[in-house]
């Protein structure tokens, strides 16, 4: 289902969810959207909710290994099918390289809990916070949370990787990246999001 909500209504819940979004740059990129998540954003997929749980309501690709629902995930889990089925590779920090794409995941004391994909260009990273929003973000630090479990936030960033631009369009993953922004920027024309603080990125 999608929503586009009043950005007023959008800053406020995202800011009890994600505190250092109110000393950040960000601005909003697409409408609160419950038919996918961050993971399926970091594989340049909109159409559907990515996690390694034995659901139907979650998707998975064939072939690699799953867990029962409501488990924590290890990021060895999303560093094997990331690197395996879409040409990425482990890297030490996500400072922009021209020619490369990255992506960061982040992780509590327990497990994997949220994915971003830096934007083509360097300009920030992108963001799917669950069922909410996508955002553009200037610095992976700007949703990071608690590392306790209970807290409900998705901790710190426990592993970045890149491919270079090459892999992602032979994969066709810059055509669905391309296609997907470009949904986005008819949804802000159709809503446009006119706020100080989310159009300074």
């Amino acid at each position: 289902m999608i929503i586009f909500r009043h950005a007023t209504e959008t800053e406020g819940h995202l800011f009890q969810e994600f505190p250092r979004l109110r000393n950040a740059k960000w601005r909003i990129n697409s409408p609160y959207d419950d038919s996918y998540q961050c993971i399926a954003l970091a594989a340049s997929r909109t159409d559907r909710i990515w996690w390694p749980w034995e659901s139907p309501a979650y998707y998975w690709p064939e072939g690699f290994l799953r867990f029962p629902v409501t488990s924590p995930v290890p990021a060895s889990c999303f560093v094997e099918v990331f690197s395996k089925k879409f040409g990425y590779r482990e890297c030490d920090s996500g400072d922009y390289e021209f020619g490369y794409q990255k992506i960061v995941i982040y992780a509590n004391a327990l497990g994997v809990t949220h994915m971003a994909r830096q934007h083509l260009w360097g300009i920030g990273w992108l963001s799917k916070l669950g069922a909410l929003e996508d955002i553009i973000h200037e610095s992976v630090a700007d949703v990071n949370g608690d590392m306790d479990p209970m807290a409900q936030q998705y901790g710190e960033p426990v592993q970045y990787m890149k491919r270079s631009w090459w892999i992602a369009l032979i994969r066709f993953c810059l055509l669905k990246s391309s296609f997907a922004a470009f949904k986005f920027a008819l949804y802000r024309l159709v809503i446009p999001w006119h706020h100080k603080r989310l159009d300074e990125l």
